[in-house]
């Protein structure tokens, strides 16, 4: 079903932000911004993205359309 594997490449997606959330967060304040993994962090936040959007759009396409006056 589209539907279902759309929502679980959304989690999936989710699941790798989480794997980074530990990391992210023991940041320290001073953290020098040029010392960031931007790739890693482009990477799974896009894909993330694209897997949500994946789904609102599926779902926009199934949702039952309201029929014209």
């Amino acid at each position: 079903m589209a539907f279902k594997n759309a929502w679980l490449g959304a989690v999936t997606s989710a699941e790798e932000l989480q794997k980074m959330a530990p990391a992210v967060d023991a940041l320290p304040a001073d953290t020098p911004v040029t010392s960031l993994d931007f790739d890693g962090y482009h990477r799974v936040l896009g894909a993330h993205a694209n897997a949500v959007n994946a789904v609102r759009g599926l779902l926009d396409d199934l949702k039952p359309k309201k029929p014209s006056a």
